[in-house]
């Protein structure tokens, strides 16, 4: 393995777990659950109500992850869960109240920072940094797909 490579990439990784930490310690001085607090902060962010299944892919949490959020979400009254009028069986989340209020609190001061760092990187370094973000994970997925196929081809040899 290149030395450079890897040395490079253990820095992106101690990176991303940083990153990763910085939001569980919001949450988590929050009073909420990592997937609680990315559930919230999904329904704060967009005018139009989720359904589980999407919050599931964005997040890409399980559906049972998902769910136990949601019903502790919702014993708490921060949100409530109303049948889609297209399919009865799938339902929009919403905030009430509460859950509102709940956000406005500790969400929107935390999109206001993000935005801020985000602005002083610069529009063109914020557009360099999600398209090589998006790139790489594409690449990093195809090669994890490599190694699966590899794997199922090894095991199923034996």
């Amino acid at each position: 393995m290149n030395d450079v490579i890897f040395s490079k990439l253990s820095i992106y990784n101690q990176l991303f777990k940083e990153l990763d930490q910085l939001y569980h310690n919001y949450a988590k001085s929050s009073g909420l659950s990592d997937t609680m607090f990315w559930i919230i902060y999904s329904i704060q962010e967009r005018s139009e109500a989720y359904t589980q299944k999407e919050l599931c892919d964005i997040w890409f949490y399980s559906r049972q992850t998902v769910n136990s959020a949601l019903k502790h979400l919702e014993e708490q009254k921060l949100i409530e869960l109303i049948p889609s009028p297209d399919n009865r069986k799938n339902k929009l989340i919403f905030f009430t109240p509460s859950g509102k209020d709940l956000a406005m609190k500790i969400i929107l001061p935390l999109m206001e920072a993000e935005e801020n760092a985000f602005s002083k990187l610069g529009e063109k370094n914020f557009d360099k940094f999600l398209h090589l973000t998006r790139k790489h994970n594409d690449l990093l997925d195809v090669e994890i797909k490599k190694i699966m196929e590899m794997s199922s081809e090894d095991l199923s040899s034996q």
